[in-house]
């Protein structure tokens, strides 16, 4: 059932981009837009938010004859949501990939002939981003459903969206912040406003609004989206620094060379001493990192215990949804089906030691 929905859901964006770009004008106005719109939302990718919202309302809607295409066409707007988000993110840490391919701003770059990390591509995928986040609002207007339900599940969505803009906000400050200065709350708090809000919280909640679910339910779900979206964070750092540009599709130790305050590189300020807890703080502190440098980080990292702490953290983020998901009163098929597909997109990142 998963795979189904996931290829329905790849099929249905395609389509609906294609259609979305040509009621708007996009098409006939800049192929050059429309194409790399299109081209970067089809990119393979693992489609955990709109596979979440299609669990969650399938799990609480009492329609005899549930909606498929409808339903997926809906989904698409937490996936939309997600590649705007990356596109604007590419552009504020200037990256080069994005699953295993060239940014946007540089596939623009490249249509403009112009040089690699040219402001041009920057600035038109800015505008990029901004039409994708317009047809993902399209994509959720479009559903049917009880005026009072689709008013609730928008400003949901809204919300989730403006959250996220704060914990973008949020991370760039505290970039620029000394990681003597960083508090672990001050970390954890980015991981829920940038990721565990529209990743997981957004997509369930919103799923069970437009079911018809009742508060109770929706409370559950909140707080089950917030615990997955933290641990997926944690394991999205851990993949950056022990991983590889191949299996990930941008590049490893970014975070190291943006100075990302991460909870990884708190934990090992905060253990290290000496030398060590010097040598941390001064490679943080760079503007420019060499590899060198970036790999000694790494190499502190590890000795000073901060990727088991995280991996630790991680694993009982997960095991508390373990303990949520069967105290949902969504339907046994849709609670396995969350299940698996919490387990499966899990794994894709990488093993941990715990499971859900």
């Amino acid at each position: 059932m998963l795979d189904a929905t996931m290829k329905k859901i790849d099929l249905s964006l395609r389509e609906f981009v294609d259609a979305s770009g040509k009621r708007i004008g996009i098409k006939k106005a800049s192929p050059v837009l429309h194409s790399g719109i299109l081209e970067f939302v089809t990119r393979p990718g693992k489609r955990i938010r709109p596979v979440l919202f299609t669990i969650s309302y399938r799990g609480y809607s009492k329609e005899r004859s549930l909606p498929g295409k409808d339903l997926i066409r809906c989904s698409l707007a937490f996936e939309l949501l997600h590649d705007f988000l990356l596109v604007h993110d590419d552009v504020i840490d200037n990256s080069s990939l994005r699953r295993g391919k060239p940014t946007l701003h540089e596939v623009f770059n490249g249509k403009m002939k112009v040089a690699p990390g040219s402001a041009i591509g920057s600035d038109l995928a800015i505008v990029a981003g901004d039409i994708i986040a317009a047809m993902a609002f399209e994509a959720l207007l479009s559903f049917k459903a009880p005026a009072d339900r689709k008013e609730k599940a928008m400003l949901e969505f809204t919300r989730a969206m403006s959250v996220t803009g704060v914990g973008e906000f949020i991370d760039i400050v505290n970039n620029l912040t000394r990681i003597e200065k960083v508090k672990e709350n001050d970390v954890l708090l980015t991981y829920m406003y940038k990721t565990a809000r529209y990743t997981f919280e957004a997509p369930l909640v919103v799923g069970a609004i437009l079911a018809g679910a009742e508060d109770a339910e929706i409370k559950k779900l909140s707080r089950l989206g917030k615990a997955l979206g933290q641990a997926f964070q944690l394991q999205d750092d851990m993949l950056d620094i022990f991983s590889s540009a191949k299996k990930t599709g941008k590049p490893v130790l970014s975070d190291i060379a943006e100075s990302k305050k991460t909870l990884m590189a708190w934990k090992t300020y905060q253990t290290l001493k000496g030398r060590d807890k010097k040598r941390a703080a001064a490679i943080l502190a760079k503007d420019a990192k060499t590899v060198s440098d970036m790999e000694d980080f790494r190499d502190l990292i590890t000795s000073s215990g901060a990727a088991s702490y995280c991996r630790g953290l991680a694993d009982s983020l997960l095991a508390t949804s373990g303990e949520l998901i069967p105290r949902l009163k969504m339907s046994r098929t849709s609670r396995k089906h969350l299940t698996d597909f919490v387990e499966m997109s899990f794994a894709k990142m990488g093993s941990l030691s715990g499971g859900i």
